[in-house]
């Protein structure tokens, strides 16, 4: 009779033990504490309607676990996008456009120089010919650099701009000798955007 009495005390030992594990277990906690809370409010007389803060705390926990893949979704995204931003080869041309910026405008006054000398030449290779009596010639001419500009494109390769207009001149005299000196008249402005790139450490066009 004692050895009966002795193995079910160590089974209800035993059980109690279990149960304590399994209660004290964190997602049995979870679990319960709402429910608890919500009987014992029924019991003291709380309206049904009205949700504890222990239920309104897992509804917000509820809620928080279904918008966290969206979040996670757009951390993950701009994380892409940092690192397509640094790799190596976008870090190399971010450190050239810094020079090539630098760079430009000065390049851009070569390049007003440039058109200067070919205004020149054109006036140099003036080609005349006979129209209704008169010597008639054009030629075409530059005006000032209007824009100089640098940017770097959505890879982060260097581009650079530069604005001026492009005239047409028409000049008309008895001789040539005359229609060189004669004030020459305007045929044709055009608004002209050249586009450069910067490649091996300078300005091509």
């Amino acid at each position: 009779m004692t050895s009966i009495r002795t193995v079910e005390i160590r089974a209800a030992v035993a059980a109690l033990a279990i149960a304590a594990l399994f209660a004290a277990s964190p997602a049995r906690a979870e679990s319960q504490a709402p429910d608890a809370v919500a009987r014992a409010d029924v019991k003291a007389g709380a309206p049904a309607a009205q949700a504890s803060p222990a239920s309104a705390s897992r509804s917000a926990s509820a809620a928080d676990a279904l918008a966290s893949p969206s979040a996670k979704k757009t951390l993950g995204q701009r994380v892409k996008t940092l690192v397509a931003k640094y790799t190596p080869d976008r870090i190399k041309r971010d450190l050239e456009f810094r020079k090539a910026a630098a760079l430009f405008p000065d390049f851009c006054r070569r390049w007003a120089q440039d058109l200067h000398d070919r205004e020149a030449n054109n006036l140099s290779k003036l080609k005349f010919s006979l129209k209704d009596g008169f010597e008639t010639a054009t030629y075409t001419a530059y005006g000032k650099i209007a824009a100089c500009e640098s940017h770097q494109s959505k890879d982060g390769y260097s581009i650079g701009k530069i604005t001026y207009d492009e005239f047409v001149y028409y000049l008309v005299g008895k001789s040539e000798d005359e229609a060189r000196h004669a004030p020459p008249r305007a045929v044709s402005d055009t608004h002209t955007t050249e586009i450069f790139r910067w490649e091996n450490g300078q300005w091509f066009y």
